[in-house]
Parts: C-alpha cells; structure tokens; sequence
C-alpha cells in the first residue's frame, strides 16, 4: 500500500470531496424544498381546519370524498409518467432527447386524463349510490372537471424534479395551489356557498397550478419549442411507467382507502373524523418530501456513474436529519392527541384522538424509511416495487375489512399503519439486498433516543405533578427543544453537516464563529 493509500491520499481526499458535494447540494436544494412544503402544508392545513369547523361533520366528509376522487383519478391516468420522466430527464442530454422524454409524456397523459374526467362527471350518479348518498353527484361531477388539470400539473412537477430545480416545484405545488386554493376557500366561506363553493375552490387551484406548471415548462424547457425535433420514446418511457401506475394504485389503497371504505360501512362523518388525523398525521411527511424530490434524480446520478460508496452515505445523511426533523412532532402527536385536535379542528372532533396516535406512529415509520422506495426506482427496479406495493395494499385492504366493522375510526388507522410497516420491511430489505444500503447509524439512534426519553418524562411531569395548561405546556416543550437540540448537537453532527456550515459562511459572507464555539461545547 503506498504512503497515499494509508494516509487517505489524494483519491481518498477526491472522493470525500465528491461525497460532500453530493450530500451539500441535496441539502441546498432539500432546505428549500422543505420550506416549500412546510409552507403549503402550513396552509392546507389552515384550510382543512376552517372547512372542519364551519362545515357539518357530514358535509367535511362529503367535500373529503370528492377530493380524494379527483386526486385519485389524476394519479392513475398519468400511468407513472411523472416519475418517468423524472428519471429519464437526467440522463439525456441533447435537446431533441430531452425533449422527446416530455413531449413522449404528455402525448400520452393528457388525452386520458381528459377521458377519466369526462367518465366521471357523467358517471357521478352511480359512483353516489355507492355512497347511499345522492348528495354527492353534485361534488363528484365539479371533481371531476379538476382532473385533466390535476394530472398537467402533476406532469410538470415531474419534469421539473428531471430538471433538479427546486424553485418551480415549490412555486407551483407550495405556493400556488395551496395558495389559490385557500383563498378560494375563504370566499366560498364568507359568501355561504358551502359545500358547492369550496369544492370549486378545489377545482380552481388545480387550474392555475397547472398553469404555473406550464408556464415554467414553456420558459425552462423545449416542450413547446417546435424548432427542435423531439425523439419519441413512448414505449421506453411506459415500459418503465407503466408498473408504477400499478404502485400508484397500490400506494392509493394504503392512502384514500380506509376513507372510501369508512364512507361505506360507516357513513361521511366518520370520514370527516379520519380527515382530521389523516391532514395533521401528514404534516410528518413534509421533510421526506423535501428531500425525496431531490433524492430521486440524486441516486439515479450516482447509480449510473457506479458511485454506490456515495449513494449509501446519502441515504443514511438524509434520513437522519429527516428523522431528527420529524421526530418532536411525532412525539407531540403520540403523547398529547387529545390536546391536538381541540386545539386544531375543534372539541366535536375530540372522539379521533386515540386514533391519531395510532396514525402518527404508521406515519413516522413511513417517514424514517421512506427514501428506500425513491432509491429503488432510481435504481430502476419498478417491477419490483409494483410487486411490495400489491402486497401492501393487499394487507390494507384485508386489515381494514377486518378492522373498520369493530372498530371503526380506530381500526382504520391500525390498518394503515400495520400496512406502512409490512411495505418498508420489503422496500428496506430488498435495497439492503441489491446495494446494502440502510438508514440506521449512530447519529440517528442517539438523538432519536434522547427526543424520546426527554418526551416521555414531559408527558409523565406534566400528567403528575402539573395542570396542564396552555402556559405550562410550552414550559414544557421548551425544556424538551432544549434538551432534544443538545442530544443532536452532541451525537447526531457528522464531518459533512461541519462542511456544511463552513460553506455558508463562505457563500454569504457571514461569520457563524460565536454560534460555532457555543455548539462545540457540547459536541
């Protein structure tokens, strides 16, 4: 071994340098992305607790049903196509290729999305006798007509994730459909229109989102630039696609299901209580989001330069700080749901809060391991992931016709979770397999550790041996920021996160020096 080998020469030094690099501009792009969504989740969030609270429990579970119609329709019809074209983008390189992978897309997308909505709208009746509730053609119809402009925008999303550009994805999908969307809905609710109004509201943020997304399409891509001759690659584009439309139908199962079904056997306002755990269990997928939309196309870089090294320490970086961001809320969610949703949607939706325990905790699993699933299409292995995907939904499906007749809300939300835990035990094992990738380190488990600990003993002092109020629940919280900031300071910072930090302050001129001394106190 030369002098270089054993001291970590300059191959070593190469390729650490690559590494930083990688995991540097995941996180650049990822911490705005995680803005975004923090943002639009913010905002959703605030619309569904206005619906909630100025709607009857049965008409909130009306408005949730047409919802999860129109988002389901638009997923379907894409047949996969947005995460097709999210992976195939990078890889080619002339215009008339990059072209052809979007042109090749919306060729095939728009003219069944436009289809799918039609069938729907007139079809409305009969989709509302399965519901025993006539009051629903109304909503299934104006659902409906959101679906084409669902799945463009949802189409544009995909490219820009080809693009790796985070800017457009979080103007159209953070800012611009919650945005017009929440603004719609406080129209509709100031003017009386009720259940029609916010259901048009729904419909017009998908409209000018999906003119957002086009927008962007026109000005940073070829798409509509007619000069370049787009190659066709239809058929390459579906035969990775088309498995994933199976494991976009198998991912709806594990997400909208337990609604329809609880719509069927136990009537829309039940459904309106799953629609208040389900939005706030949700708000733990903001940071798997954020960095999963660069992950993707992050891996699929690595994989086909052979950098395997490199992808594996990606993946364990970027699941621990999504863990490490997750986790207080997690917690909040685990110990106090009974002082969440009063708070939030109100005290006539108080009933749901054993069930949002439950919910939080298939969430929270999901969330630490879900960037095996983008790592495995990055990898190319779609078939397979159709295959996880169809047992999972199987295991939904059966938990819940089991589940939702003796327990009702509480028994959906175990099948949920029950389902997220079989579905990532087969994504993490079967990426372990083929690359020997994991998520677990010690920089993960320690701070997990102490946020749960420090959560448990809040709960336990709180419930002993305080009232517990507003004021001495932030008391509280704040003792537990503390000391859960401490335990990642001292165990969970690794040479990259160091990297990091040094990087800002040469790109913005900033001297972090006093900030750096105290932190190194305690790591």
């Amino acid at each position: 071994m030369s002098g270089d080998d054993a001291a970590g020469g300059p191959d070593s030094a190469a390729d650490d340098e690559s590494a930083f690099a990688t995991v540097r501009d995941l996180f650049k792009g990822g911490g705005a992305l995680l803005f975004g969504l923090v943002l639009e989740l913010g905002i959703s969030f605030v619309a569904k607790i206005i619906i909630a609270q100025e709607l009857e429990r049965v008409s909130y579970g009306t408005v949730s049903l047409g919802i999860i119609t129109a988002a389901i329709v638009s997923t379907l019809v894409m047949l996969g196509l947005n995460t097709g074209i999210g992976r195939y983008l990078p890889r080619y390189d002339t215009p008339e290729e990059r072209r052809g992978v979007l042109v090749s897309g919306f060729e095939v997308a728009i003219p069944l999305s436009v289809a799918a909505g039609a069938a729907i709208v007139l079809g409305a009746p009969l989709l509302a006798e399965v519901f025993n509730d006539q009051s629903l053609v109304v909503v299934f119809r104006i659902f409906g007509v959101a679906v084409p402009f669902g799945t463009v925008m949802k189409l544009a999303l995909g490219s820009i994730q080809g693009l790796q550009d985070s800017v457009p994805r979080i103007v159209v999908q953070n800012i611009t459909f919650p945005v017009t969307r929440f603004v719609g809905i406080a129209i509709a609710i100031l003017l009386g229109a009720g259940v029609f109004g916010v259901s048009i509201a729904y419909v017009l943020s998908y409209v000018f989102a999906a003119a957002a997304g086009v927008y962007f399409l026109a000005t940073r891509t070829r798409l509509f630039d007619r000069s370049v001759e787009a190659v066709r690659m239809r058929r390459e584009l579906l035969v990775f696609s088309l498995p994933l439309v199976v494991t976009a139908a198998m991912s709806i199962v594990l997400s909208d299901i337990d609604m329809y079904m609880l719509g069927i056997l136990r009537g829309p306002a039940v459904v309106a209580d799953y629609n208040v755990i389900y939005p706030l269990a949700q708000l733990l997928t903001a940071a798997l989001g954020a960095f999963g939309f660069l992950f993707m196309p992050a891996v699929s870089e690595l994989d086909a330069e052979g950098e395997r090294d490199q992808l594996k320490r990606l993946y364990q970086v970027a699941t621990k700080w999504i863990v490490v961001a997750t986790l207080p809320v997690f917690l909040v969610f685990v110990f106090f749901p009974d002082r969440v949703i009063p708070l939030t949607f109100g005290a006539k939706y108080a009933q749901a809060a054993p069930s949002l325990a439950v919910l939080a905790t298939g969430f929270f699993i999901h969330t630490a391991f879900g960037l095996n699933k983008g790592a495995l299409t990055s990898l190319g292995h779609t078939r397979l992931i159709m295959y996880d995907d169809i047992v999972g939904a199987a295991v939904n499906v059966a938990l819940n016709l089991v589940l939702i007749p003796l327990y009702g809300l509480w028994g959906a939300a175990w099948a949920t979770t029950l389902s997220y835990v079989v579905l990532n035990l087969l994504y993490s094992g079967q990426l372990y397999r083929r690359t020997s990738a994991h998520p677990l380190s010690t920089a993960l488990a320690w701070p997990a550790l102490i946020g749960g600990v420090a959560m448990g003993a809040v709960y336990a002092l709180g419930r002993a041996y305080l009232v517990v109020t507003p004021l001495t629940l932030v008391g509280l919280f704040a003792a537990f920021g503390v000391i859960y900031g401490l335990g990642v300071l001292r165990f969970g910072i690794e040479p990259e996160e160091v990297r990091l930090v040094v990087s800002f302050e040469e790109r913005f001129g900033v001297d972090l020096g006093p900030l750096k001394r105290v932190a190194r106190l305690f790591m």
